[in-house]
């Protein structure tokens, strides 16, 4: 479910999946921001940080050769 984007179809069918706690109040359906990014952080990978090389096993203090792969956006 990771690396793309929801749409507003997603969310509607979270709500009435019962994915997403929602209340009622006359008409209107209302949710919880905190719950809204909890289900939108489902469909973001987390970053990925690696490392060639781990400075306390490695004989060498050379952090040159290091290696860190981040992805990230904006929603």
């Amino acid at each position: 479910m990771a690396d793309r984007t929801p749409t507003f179809a997603d969310i509607c069918s979270a709500i009435a999946n019962g994915q997403i706690a929602v209340t009622i109040e006359d008409s209107m359906y209302q949710l919880n921001a905190y719950e809204l990014r909890r289900y939108l952080n489902k469909f973001r990978s987390l970053p990925v940080i690696s490392s060639a090389v781990d400075q306390e096993s490695s004989p060498h203090s050379d952090t040159q050769n290091w290696s860190v792969s981040i992805q990230s956006s904006v929603a």
